[in-house]
């Protein structure tokens, strides 16, 4: 007897052995699999918003940990939860998530400071102190109230805010929707809450967060507003566009005209509350609420959700990320609305259902979906934009956009230092050139100095396209990715080629009819260890040419003598031109332009020369 039991015995633990095995080597291969916000790298940033008590739980804290970027507090930061009566506040819950993403170095969205619905407004808040409506002044104090003392006690963390809730009415019901806020202050509650965030919040991205604005009817009053708002010098940074789609919307031609709008106002996008519902819930609203007793039973999924359901929901998964992913200049972050499917609120709102909205399951496993996202990020993934901070480059960002504005450009000029001199007010000389060589061809020039491929590629993706179509593009860039001293290694060479790649691309997607002419790198007698790199960079240059039907022009062996420097005259400091090599650049360009665009006129129409700023600042 003793026998069979250790025998019995034996097997549970090799079965237990077994599946513990099992379990870690599942997430072991889980580990392994990249994370979101490796793959989404620089595009926008990525993150989830989550109920305070989640992050009690080690395996969903572990899970956000390694995913997102950015965490927004699902209830606890929202007026009823942290502000219950005029002299109360709650900030222990909110507290301790702050805490919780400080400890981990994640970022944190405040959600949200004024919700403009009456039944997610405490009573306290709708009336004065002697119960009748309150007044517009008590009103605009008690938010301006509310506002800096929640902005001030979690300004170090919380890097964006959601300033105002779902302000606009639905469909035909007018204008912005009927509440306390509306119907007692008009617009100015808006424009008190923004102002009131901006002054405690200088730094942070402040947002309007509403839901179902791509919609046409519901767009033309967010335009509105926002217009608005802009005009009054409200200091509104993005859109939050909650992006609760159900399965089967098609609504991606109306997202891209809400995007395109959004970018010609200026603002950015912020996806802020993603999920994608599988029992969908439209029918809810249907015809007065006729369906609503119907629906209350209606829980087909509770025993799993078929592959054909699963399949569509990745479809739409995968297009919307490819919509993200191609508006990733306007876009400034995209949030999932709870971790995984067990904790969705689309299980109980606005019916008790079992739903499978994200990318997780209730065992925190990442589902299909994830894969296919995944996949598609890591296939599209591009060079990335990085934004020059300093004053000048920002005042130059500023004169740049100013000049997109003025005259008529035809021909347009990006790159560095070496472009940029040949046109600007502070090298007359090298300007004199400019106008004798392009004078009647309409040729604007957008180059800044010190900028390599990531820094040009930030520009044009914001705004220094955005007014102009150019019948002709020259591109001469890359210099600035190489090192200043010692050889460039692969990853560098990598880095120039797919930076001119990822701006040809950009300039192809906002100006498809301009004819590109790439230039080849210049020699860099400076750092004679470079020849063999520009060599290589200019060879796969013309590749590129090639494949994206580019004209390259490389004009290097006329610059330079049998020993590959550059001839006498040619640069003065082995890196920038003097007017000789300028000439040989411009005989080049003036052969391709009288090909595109038939001779100069006996008029230039195009915007004045700009220089080095002369008030640095925004």
């Amino acid at each position: 007897m003793r026998t069979l039991w250790l025998v019995i015995l034996g097997f549970i633990a090799l079965h237990i052995s077994q599946a513990s095995l099992s379990t870690a080597q599942e997430h072991e291969a889980d580990a392994s699999t990249p994370s979101l916000k490796s793959v989404v790298g620089e595009r926008f940033k990525i993150g989830v918003g989550v109920g305070e008590s989640v992050l009690g739980d080690s395996s969903c804290a572990a899970l956000i940990e390694r995913q997102f970027q950015i965490l927004t507090p699902e209830n606890c930061m929202k007026p009823q939860s942290i502000h219950p009566a005029e002299d109360t506040w709650s900030f222990a819950a909110p507290d301790r998530f702050v805490e919780f993403a400080e400890s981990r170095g994640l970022e944190v969205v405040g959600h949200c400071l004024v919700w403009a619905k009456d039944d997610r407004t405490d009573e306290w808040m709708k009336l004065g102190n002697d119960g009748a409506p309150v007044s517009k002044e008590m009103l605009l104090d008690r938010i301006e109230n509310h506002i800096e003392t929640v902005v001030r006690r979690y300004r170090e963390t919380a890097t964006m805010w959601d300033v105002v809730n779902e302000a606009l009415a639905d469909g035909s019901e007018g204008y912005l929707r009927d509440s306390v806020y509306s119907r007692t202050a008009g617009i100015e509650f808006i424009e008190t809450a923004f102002r009131t965030a901006r002054e405690h919040a200088p730094d942070a991205i402040l947002i309007y967060n509403d839901y179902n604005c791509h919609f046409p009817e519901k767009r033309k009053k967010l335009i509105r507003l926002l217009t608005e708002l802009k005009e009054r010098g409200v200091p509104v940074d993005a859109y939050g566009m909650q992006g609760h789609f159900e399965l089967g919307d098609s609504s991606l031609n109306q997202l891209r005209d809400t995007f395109d709008a959004l970018r010609e106002l200026d603002l950015k996008v912020v996806v802020s509350e993603l999920d994608i519902d599988v029992v969908t819930r439209g029918k809810w609203w249907a015809e007065e609420g006729k369906f609503r007793e119907e629906l209350k039973s209606y829980d087909p999924y509770k025993d799993g959700l078929p592959t054909d359901i699963e399949d569509q929901q990745i479809e739409q998964y995968v297009a919307l990320f490819r919509l993200f992913d191609e508006y990733q200049d306007v876009i400034e972050r995209v949030s999932f609305w709870n971790l995984h499917d067990g904790q969705s609120w689309l299980n109980y709102f606005p019916w008790q259902r079992k739903n499978y909205p994200l990318l997780f399951d209730r065992e925190l496993k990442p589902k299909p979906a994830y894969g296919k996202v995944i996949q598609l990020l890591q296939r599209e993934a591009g060079h990335a934009a990085h934004e020059r901070r300093d004053e000048l480059s920002r005042a130059a960002h500023d004169q740049l956009l100013q000049k997109t504005k003025q005259g008529k450009i035809d021909i347009y000029f990006q790159g560095d230092s070496i472009t940029r001199r040949w046109g600007a007010t502070d090298y007359p000389q090298l300007l004199e050139h400019w106008n004798q060589s392009f004078r009647g061809w309409n040729a604007a020039n957008f180059a800044w100095g010190g900028d390599n491929t990531h820094n040009i590629l930030w520009r044009m993706q914001n705004g220094e396209l955005n007014q102009v179509q150019p019948k002709v593009v020259v591109l001469q860039a890359g210099t600035n990715n190489l090192p200043w001293n010692g050889e460039a290694s692969r990853e560098t060479i990598d880095d120039v080629v797919n930076g001119i790649e990822a701006i040809i691309v950009e300039f192809n997607k906002r100006c498809p009819d301009a004819s590109i002419v790439l230039t080849g790198l210049f020699p860099r007698d400076q750092n004679p260890k470079l020849r063999t790199a520009i060599e290589s960079i200019n060879e796969r240059f013309q590749s590129l040419a090639m494949k994206h039907n580019c004209q390259f022009l490389n004009i290097n062996e006329q610059l330079t003598g049998s020993d590959g420097k550059f001839l006498p005259g040619y640069s003065g400091d082995g890196l920038h031109l003097e007017i000789p090599a300028y000439d040989v650049w411009a005989d080049g360009l003036k052969a391709v332009f009288t090909e595109i665009l038939g001779p100069p006129s006996n008029t230039d129409e195009a915007p004045s020369p700009t220089g080095i700023p002369m008030k640095v600042g925004r």
